[in-house]
Formats: C-alpha cells, sequence, structure tokens
C-alpha cells in the first residue's frame, strides 16, 4: 500500500465516523465496518482480531441490507480457502442452518449466504456471540463478533429503525410503515456513443492537448519525456483526453481534459465532480473510457495483491461528466471489488 493511498484511506474512515446520520458514511468499529450509500442502503463487514490475523487463517462475514420498510436482508460468508462444514459460534453448531452461497466472482467467493428471516435469526443468534470459526481444508478460519453489534446498531440507525418492528437491535412497537422509504438514488445521464475517431484525428487532438497544457500536466510528471495519452470522442464536437502522467507500485496518476474538435489548443480541464465522502479523491489508479457507455471510471488499489482500495465511476452528461458509482474496502479483506461497500449509486433511466 502507499502512504498515500493509506492515508486517504484513513481520512476517509475518520471523516465519516463522526456523522452518524449523514450519508454516504464510512465507519470502523472495534473488528467490524459499516458503510452507507446515499440511497441508506448499508453493508457491515466483519474481520479478525489483530492477535488471530497473525496466528490463524481469516474470512469474512457481511450483513447487508436495503432502506425502507421493506428493506431485504442478507448475510454472506466470504472465504479464501475453502469451507470443510458449516460455521461454529464459539466452539458450537449455529441453529440457523446456511445456504451454499451465490457471489463467486474473484478469488474470495461467497460460501455461505441467509436471506430475509432467517438472515434476522442468524444475526440474533450471533450479536452475543465472540468469534465464529469455519472448518476449512487448510484448518480453522475465524472472524471476529467484537464490534458486531455497534455495526448493526449504527446501520439501523441511519436506516431510521431503531424502536421499530424491523430493527436488528433496539427492537420496539412502532411498526415496520414508520421507517422511512428509500431516498431514490439520482438518474445516471443518458449516453449515445458519437463516431469514433479516426486515428489520425486522436492524434492531431492529443497532441495539440500535450501542448497547449503542458503547463499543468509537467507538475505532476514522474519522468522526463511526454506522457502517455489517450483520446475518445465524446460527442460530435467534443474529445476526451487522458494523459498518464507517472505510476507507483501499483497506482498511477493522470491528468484529463476535455477539448473542442474544432480547437484542440482550447483544452480545459475535464470536468469531473467530487463524489461525496469521496473529495479530494480526482480518478487514480487505473482510469479508463469505455466509449460504449460513456464511462469513466478510477480503480486505486491500496494494495498490490488487491483486495482493498476504491472505485469511483462517472459518464458524460453532454458538457461534463456525473457520478454514477462509487465503492470502498479501506480494511484488506482480499473481496474482490464487486463486493466492496457502495457508497455511491445512480439509476439509469427507463
Amino acid at each position: 500500500m502507499t502512504r498515500s493511498t493509506l492515508a486517504l484511506l484513513v481520512a476517509l474512515a475518520a471523516s465519516s465516523a463522526s456523522a452518524a446520520e449523514q450519508v454516504p458514511l464510512y465507519s470502523n468499529l472495534k473488528d467490524w465496518l459499516v458503510a452507507c450509500d446515499n440511497t441508506r442502503h448499508c453493508t457491515a463487514l466483519s474481520n479478525a482480531a489483530e492477535e488471530d490475523v497473525q496466528t490463524l487463517p481469516t474470512w469474512s462475514l457481511s450483513v447487508s441490507r436495503d432502506a425502507g420498510p421493506e428493506g431485504a436482508l442478507h448475510v454472506g460468508l466470504f472465504s479464501y480457502n475453502k469451507s470443510s462444514g458449516q460455521p461454529l459460534l464459539d466452539g458450537k453448531p449455529l441453529k440457523v442452518a446456511l445456504q451454499p452461497g451465490k457471489l463467486t466472482e474473484g478469488s474470495v467467493p461467497e460460501v455461505y449466504r441467509v436471506d430475509g428471516a432467517d438472515a434476522e435469526a442468524l444475526i440474533t443468534e450471533l450479536r452475543n456471540g465472540q468469534r465464529l470459526l469455519l472448518p476449512t481444508e487448510e484448518g480453522e478460519a475465524v472472524t471476529s463478533l467484537n464490534g458486531m453489534s455497534a455495526a448493526l446498531l449504527l446501520m439501523d440507525s441511519v436506516q431510521g429503525r431503531l424502536g421499530t418492528t424491523t430493527a436488528l437491535l433496539r427492537k420496539g412497537s412502532n411498526p415496520a410503515g414508520s421507517v422511512p422509504p428509500a431516498p431514490a438514488a439520482p438518474l445516471a445521464p443518458t449516453w449515445k456513443a458519437p463516431k469514433p475517431l479516426s486515428e489520425v484525428e486522436s492524434k492531431r487532438v492529443l497532441n495539440a492537448v500535450i501542448t497547449a497544457m503542458r503547463s499543468d500536466w509537467e507538475k505532476d510528471m514522474v519522468e522526463d519525456g511526454l506522457p502517455e495519452g489517450q483520446t475518445f470522442a465524446l460527442s460530435d464536437h467534443e474529445a476526451l483526453v487522458i494523459l498518464k502522467t507517472g505510476c507507483g507500485a501499483y497506482n498511477c496518476n493522470y491528468s484529463l481534459y476535455q477539448a473542442p474538435l474544432d480547437g484542440p489548443q482550447q483544452a480545459r480541464k475535464a470536468s469531473i465532480p467530487e463524489i461525496p465522502i469521496f473529495e479530494d479523491l480526482p480518478p487514480s489508479g487505473s482510469v479508463e473510457f469505455d466509449p460504449a457507455t460513456g464511462d469513466l471510471s478510477s480503480f486505486t488499489l491500496a494494495m498490490g495483491m488487491g483486495g482493498c482500495g476504491f472505485t469511483q465511476r462517472w459518464r458524460y452528461d453532454g458538457k461534463g461528466f456525473t457520478a454514477i458509482h462509487a465503492s470502498m474496502l479501506g480494511t484488506c479483506l482480499g473481496l474482490d471489488s464487486a463486493y466492496w461497500p457502495v457508497l455511491w449509486r445512480s439509476a439509469e433511466k427507463r
């Protein structure tokens, strides 16, 4: 992990933990973390206790729930090592039988899952425990339940469930109908792919932007010479230019510009808004533009093997870019980025 990336992850977690009702939210609570996005969908993930990480195989328990009165509840168990039996709570068999997992992307699959009422029953069973053990082919793996109650309480608070029949911890007599509805996700811009630029046109625009914006990108260059560059049509009159100005061990830095096709020397910095809770995080790490969708993506690793970091995605809206998705995992649990907690989401226009 680079020192700057680690600092960013620590700052993100620290800045959001003090404002529980504000979303997006990301908070570390003992051996658990909680993340809630702009629609108040929340995910809690467990880690092993620090002393166990040094000596035993580990795995992670995930609790995720949609906001709103009917918010769907899901519990998943992710393990790098292949399971050889059902988990044990402080050495004893669970009362709730888990089902085979369905999320299989990446090297750390979901080996078990449970939903709805069964998930709620499992949470009730677990919340007074200390450790959940998983028999695996590599021996007994462990995850900590220290911080689980605080994590679930925060989820309930963010979703307005405290004192209602839907709460995971502090249930009350208030009906499910008293739970606030989930906020609607903002609509993502509609993308209509323009005619791609020819190789000659792409090179003309790229060279003009490199020359015109030299004073801007040159200060970020790691080595002498010209930056690597790519050019993409955003519309019939504008292009996106992505310049790679240097790379560290596994993350790269970029400068991005929007340029008129009929006057690329008049290029300007690309209009890319900060995603809430991701302040001061411009596109970095690995930056790509997809001409088929109009999406600009940023994937930043916090360790070389992956398993933690943050992703951001924007879409061109005719003038600049609009935030459509973001996720983060600040604790290196080894999970594929597809399963990192979402902190910002949008909806497609129908």
